[in-house]
C-alpha cells in the first residue's frame, strides 16, 4: 500500500486554558472540556443506538468514523461495549471500529489531550499504550489494535478520508453498520467533505446503516441523500445545537429497484381525503413535521365511517412464529399505544382503558394453540402470555371456564372520541384545516405548465366535489372503503367487507368485566353503560343499514363460544341499545398499503424479466403516479396500524428515516401486488 505524503501532516495542536485540545490548522477545538463527552456520547453513541444494536447483533458490528482526532468517540464506544457486555447474560458480538485521520496526533499529544477526561481514564490508558510510538510523519498508513480481550478491534487509517475509505473492501451486503461523521466542519475543513467521500460511504454502508453528524450543511444533506440516506435534523445536547441522524434505506446501488420508493421534495402542504383514524394519524404526523394539511371529509363531522364505533379493541395480530404479519402488527401496536398515550397526556382526553385483552381458549384447537404459544415463547411476556382459567377469571373479574392468551398492554378505546381528539391535537399546531360535508367525487391529474426539472414531481391534482373544485399539490387518499371507487386506484386489490357491531346495555352480571374478551368475536368492558359485541364479516355486501339478523348473529356467536357466560348475562333483543354497520377496506395479504400509488402499466414495462427470474437485477426505482399517495387497507385493525402507517407516509413525504427496515417497508408498499403478479405471470390485461 502506498504511503501518503506526510511532509505537512501536522495536526498543529495547542491547548486552551482548561486543557482542551485545539487544532490550529482548522481553527477549532477537538472537543469541549465542559460538554464535549456528553455531546459526543449523545450524538454518536445514543443516537446510533449502539448499546442496543451491540446487544442484538448476530455477528461483528462495524462502526466507521471520519476524523479520529483524540480518539474520544472510540473511547466512548469502548465504554458502551463494556457496559453492554456487563448487562448481557450472553457474550455479545465483536466490534470493529474503523477510523480515518489525515492529521494524527503523536502519542504524547494523545495522552495529554485525554488527560482532562478522568472518567474515561481506564480506556484512555489502553489506547495510549497501543498507539504508535513514532512521530506522526513516520506512521504506517494502517494501524491495528485489539481491546477488551480481543472483542473490540480498532483499525486506524492515516490518510485523507476518501482515500482511506477507498482502501476498504466490502461485500454486496456492505461493511459498515454505523457511521460517525466527526471531522471538522466543511467550513473549516472543506477538502474532507468531497463527493468521493460520500460515494465511499454509500459503497460501504449496509442496508439500514445509521449515520450521525454535527454537520448540518445543506450540501452535506444533499450528498447523503443522493447516496441513499434518509435524514432527519434533530436537536443536539451541548454547544452544537443541531445534528443529522440518517438511515441507509434508499440506496441507489440496488438489485431490487422496484423496492425503491420515489423521492419527493418535502411539501409545504398536503391534502388528505378521509375523516377517520388513518386521516387523523396522518394529519397529526405531518403537522408535527411542519407540513400544512387540509382534510376533505364527506360527512358533516369526522369519524363517521369505520371509526364511528362506540368501543374498539386495541391489540396486535400475533402468530406463533415471528412472521412478517406478526412483526408488523407488534411494532404497530406499540406505536399506537405510544401515540394515543401521547395524545392523552397533551390533555386531549378520550374514553379508553389499558385493561388488557384475553383471547379465550374456548375449544380444543385454541387450547393447543395457547400451548404452542407458551412452548415457543416467541414473544415477550409483556406482549402476550398464557393464563389458566383461574387467572383468566381474576383478570376479567368474572368467572370464566377457560384460560387463554392474555395481552396485558392491550385495551379498549372509543374510536370516535379518539379520532376527534387526534384531529384536535393536530389543529393545535395551527397547520390543520378540516373541510366537512365535502365529498370528493373525482380526482384529475394536472400537469405543470412548464416542468422545471425532468426528475421532479410536477403534477398536481384537481379535486371535484359537491362544494366545487380544489387543487392539491400532494394528495393522500385515506378514505377507507370509499377509496375503492377512485379511478386511479382501480387496479389495486382492495375489497370492501361489511361489519356490524352491536351495542348492549350493561347489567349487574357483566358490568364488572375488566378486560376485553376475544372469542370468535369480542366482548368489551362497559363504557358509558354499554358493551360492544361483534362483529360480522360479510364480503360482497355494502349495505350500511344495520339489520336485526346481524344483531342476532353477534349474540348467537357469544352464546356459541361462551355459553355459560352468555347464559349468565342473559342479554335479550330488548337490551340492544344500538347497532352500526360499516365497511372495512381490506387488502389481499392483511397488511396496509402505504405510499405512492404505482403506475401499473409502467411497472409491467419496466420489470418484464421478473417473469423469468424473480431475482433479475433492476436498478430503476418504482414508477409511480406523481404526488398521489395512499394509506389504505387497514381492515379491521385501523386502531392498531394507523399510527405506524402514518409514520411511514410522513417519512416518505418528508424524506426522513422510515420507522422500519426495507423488508417490512416493502411488505406495505402499494406496488407489491403488481410486482408479485409480474413474477407469477399474472399480468392484468
Amino acid at each position: 500500500m502506498k504511503k501518503p505524503d506526510k511532509t505537512n501532516a501536522s495536526s498543529k495542536l495547542s491547548y486552551q486554558e482548561d486543557g482542551a485540545p485545539y487544532c490550529q490548522r482548522f481553527d477549532d477545538i477537538y472537543f469541549d472540556s465542559e460538554s464535549g463527552t456528553v455531546q459526543s456520547n449523545f450524538v454518536f453513541i445514543q443516537k446510533n443506538k449502539i448499546k442496543h444494536r451491540l446487544k442484538t447483533a448476530a455477528k461483528t458490528f462495524t462502526i466507521a468514523e471520519t476524523g479520529f482526532g483524540t480518539g474520544l468517540n472510540f473511547l466512548l464506544t469502548l465504554q458502551a461495549y463494556l457496559e453492554t457486555q456487563r448487562d448481557s447474560e450472553n457474550k455479545i458480538a465483536p466490534l470493529h471500529f474503523i477510523s480515518v485521520e489525515k492529521y494524527p496526533l503523536s502519542k504524547e499529544q494523545l495522552q495529554q489531550s485525554l488527560s482532562i477526561l478522568p472518567h474515561l481514564q481506564e480506556f484512555s490508558r489502553s489506547l495510549v499504550a497501543s498507539y504508535p510510538e513514532a512521530e506522526p510523519a513516520q506512521f504506517e498508513q494502517r494501524f491495528q489494535a485489539s481491546f477488551l480481550n480481543d472483542q473490540v478491534h480498532l483499525t486506524l487509517i492515516f490518510d485523507d478520508a476518501a482515500q482511506g475509505l477507498s482502501s476498504l473492501k466490502s461485500s454486496k451486503q456492505g461493511l459498515v453498520d454505523a457511521w460517525f461523521l466527526d471531522g471538522f466542519s466543511p467550513a473549516k475543513n472543506p477538502d474532507m467533505w468531497s463527493k468521493e467521500l460520500f460515494n465511499h460511504i454509500g459503497r460501504l454502508s449496509k442496508e439500514q446503516a445509521t449515520l450521525t453528524t454535527f454537520t448540518v450543511a445543506g450540501f452535506v444533506k444533499r450528498q447523503l441523500r443522493d447516496i441513499g440516506f434518509r435524514l432527519e435534523k434533530q436537536l443536539a445536547a451541548g454547544k452544537k445545537k443541531e445534528m443529522f441522524f440518517g438511515v441507509m434505506q434508499s440506496n441507489p446501488i440496488t438489485r431490487k429497484g422496484y423496492q425503491l420508493r420515489p423521492r419527493i421534495i418535502k411539501p409545504q402542504h398536503v391534502s388528505i381525503i378521509g375523516g377517520g383514524i388513518a386521516s387523523a394519524c396522518a394529519a397529526y404526523a405531518l403537522t408535527k413535521q411542519g407540513v400544512k394539511v387540509t382534510i376533505y371529509c364527506k360527512d358533516m363531522t369526522v369519524a363517521q365511517g369505520g371509526s364511528s364505533n362506540a368501543i374498539g379493541a386495541l391489540y396486535p395480530l400475533l402468530h406463533q412464529q415471528a412472521d412478517d404479519i406478526s412483526n408488523f402488527y407488534q411494532q404497530a401496536f406499540w406505536r399506537a399505544k405510544g401515540l394515543y398515550t401521547e395524545i392523552a397526556e397533551q390533555g386531549f382526553s378520550f374514553s379508553h382503558q389499558w385493561c388488557g385483552l384475553l383471547e379465550v381458549s374456548y375449544k380444543e384447537a385454541l387450547a393447543k394453540r395457547q400451548q404452542a404459544f407458551e412452548n415457543l415463547n416467541t414473544w415477550p411476556q409483556e406482549l402476550i402470555h398464557g393464563v389458566n382459567a383461574a387467572v383468566a377469571s381474576k383478570l376479567a373479574n368474572i368467572d370464566l371456564p377457560y384460560g387463554g392468551l392474555f395481552m396485558p398492554n392491550a385495551g379498549w378505546i372509543s374510536p370516535q372520541e379518539l379520532v376527534k381528539q387526534v384531529f384536535q391535537a393536530a389543529k393545535a399546531t395551527n397547520r390543520l384545516k378540516i373541510m366537512t360535508d365535502t365529498h370528493i367525487t373525482k380526482i384529475r391529474q394536472v400537469e405543470a405548465a412548464s416542468p422545471q426539472v425532468e426528475s421532479a414531481n410536477n403534477s398536481s391534482w384537481c379535486l371535484s366535489s359537491n362544494q366545487g373544485e380544489f387543487n392539491a399539490s400532494v394528495l393522500v387518499i385515506c378514505g377507507g372503503a370509499d377509496a375503492i371507487e377512485v379511478e386511479q386506484l382501480s387496479a389495486l386489490p382492495l375489497t370492501a367487507t361489511r361489519g356490524q357491531v352491536t351495542s348492549m346495555e350493561s347489567n349487574p352480571r357483566i358490568n364488572k368485566l375488566s378486560t376485553v374478551i376475544c372469542h370468535k368475536g369480542y366482548l368489551t368492558p362497559k363504557n358509558k353503560g354499554i358493551h360492544c359485541i361483534g362483529a360480522t364479516f360479510q364480503k360482497n355486501d355494502t349495505n350500511l343499514k344495520p339489520n336485526k339478523a346481524d344483531d342476532e348473529y353477534n349474540l348467537a356467536m357469544l352464546n356459541k363460544c361462551m355459553p355459560a357466560l352468555s347464559s349468565d348475562i342473559n342479554w335479550q333483543e330488548k337490551d340492544i341499545t344500538s347497532s352500526k354497520a360499516r365497511l372495512r377496506c381490506m387488502s389481499q395479504d392483511h397488511l396496509p398499503l402505504v405510499g405512492a400509488v404505482p403506475d401499473i402499466a409502467k411497472h409491467i414495462e419496466a420489470y418484464p424479466h421478473l417473469a423469468k427470474d424473480k431475482n433479475w437485477p433492476y436498478t430503476q426505482a418504482a414508477p409511480c403516479i406523481d404526488n398521489l399517495y395512499i394509506l389504505l387497507g387497514l381492515g379491521a385493525r385501523g386502531l392498531c396500524s394507523a399510527p405506524l402507517a402514518a409514520d411511514i407516509l410522513t417519512a416518505e413525504l418528508c424524506n426522513t428515516p422510515y420507522p422500519m427496515d426495507n423488508h417490512m417497508l416493502y411488505n406495505v408498499s402499494p406496488n407489491r401486488f403488481i410486482v408479485r403478479d409480474i413474477i407469477k405471470r399474472k399480468i392484468p390485461e
